[in-house]
């Protein structure tokens, strides 16, 4: 691929970001070049704007085409138990954590196609992908193909977060859709005043306590 007489080699045939290979107002010139095509191939440049996370958030709605809804994550559900007669799925756990930063979810997503619930962070696998002349549009759990109009963005997991202690990372999911918050040691999460009445209570019993007013051996 050449832009501007720069010449790229190597580059999927997928999407490629070429906005840094611009020069506005100048006209730009795109080619594409290779010893073998395939039998159909069609080039086209869009202009997009990137919305902001919050504006993300506060636009979605179930009717939307760009959102996997809460009863497309119990469908998938249902469709893991059903697969073999067997070994029945009970339980199922996901991390709130991105599998590319390993880092908090912010905005869920997984791909149109993806048979997975454990979501990655829409932007944390924008920035990726946009960072580099070679971005490979990979899920990042499943390694299908997800271009940006593939990526559907996870209600179910969306509201879990939105419920879930803010140290929370895991959660365990239920064949009935519902779930149940976990942590590395397998213990419920208490708020900080909590802990520390519970470890005021505790120096209060483990203190020594001398009585003044007691008469000695010696007396």
């Amino acid at each position: 691929m050449s832009v501007n007489g720069v010449v790229h080699y190597g580059l999927p045939l997928t999407m490629v970001d070429i906005t840094p290979l611009l020069t506005p107002p100048d006209v730009n010139w795109f080619t594409l070049g290779a010893e073998v095509f395939p039998a159909k191939v069609t080039v086209s440049v869009h202009k997009v704007a990137k919305v902001s996370e919050c504006e993300l958030l506060r636009s979605t709605d179930v009717s939307s085409y760009y959102v996997h809804t809460q009863e497309d994550a119990e469908a998938i559900l249902r469709s893991r138990s059903a697969r073999s007669e067997d070994v029945v799925v009970k339980d199922l756990m996901v991390s709130l954590l991105c599998p590319l930063t390993k880092t908090k979810i912010r905005v869920p997503g997984r791909g149109i196609r993806c048979r997975h619930l454990q979501c990655f962070d829409v932007y944390s696998y924008l920035d990726v992908n946009e960072c580099t002349l070679y971005p490979s549009w990979r899920c990042p759990v499943c390694r299908d193909l997800v271009l940006v109009q593939d990526i559907r963005l996870d209600l179910f997991t969306l509201d879990i977060l939105n419920k879930v202690h803010c140290q929370c990372d895991t959660v365990v999911l239920q064949g009935n859709g519902s779930w149940q918050p976990v942590t590395s040691q397998n213990v419920a999460f208490a708020d900080k005043c909590d802990v520390d009445a519970e470890e005021a209570r505790r120096d209060a019993s483990d203190s020594l306590v001398i009585d003044l007013t007691a008469e000695s051996d010696e007396d």
